[in-house]
């Protein structure tokens, strides 16, 4: 879909065709007909996301060697209440499921008398 600044306006969208979640007046570059400053721009963006991802890397070994323990009994603890939080739904969805085929049962009985 190609998108220029008025179509989107006109058509409501947000943020760019791109992808990115920049407006489209702010966007990374895809608005320009000249490919080569499109690739220069996406190169850089990506430059700077996997550079983000690398120091992220680095400080999430970090992080496992220094609260790996921590970590893990923390999540357990999640792990256990969500879990009796996701039975109890369970639990309840069942209850609507059979009280809506009662009462489907009982209407219907009644429309056939």
């Amino acid at each position: 879909m190609e998108c220029t600044a008025e179509s989107c306006k006109i058509e409501g969208m947000q943020s760019c065709a791109c992808g990115s979640d920049k407006s489209y007046e702010q966007c990374c570059g895809c608005d320009t007909v000249d490919p080569i400053e499109h690739a220069m721009a996406a190169w850089h963006k990506a430059f700077f996301a996997a550079h983000h991802e690398a120091l992220a890397e680095r400080m999430r070994k970090r992080i496992e060697t220094a609260y790996g323990p921590t970590l893990d009994k923390s999540a357990d603890a999640v792990f256990e209440a969500v879990g009796k939080v996701w039975s109890s739904m369970l639990t309840q969805s069942e209850a609507k499921k059979e009280l809506a085929s009662k009462l489907q049962k009982i209407f219907s009985e009644t429309s056939r008398r």
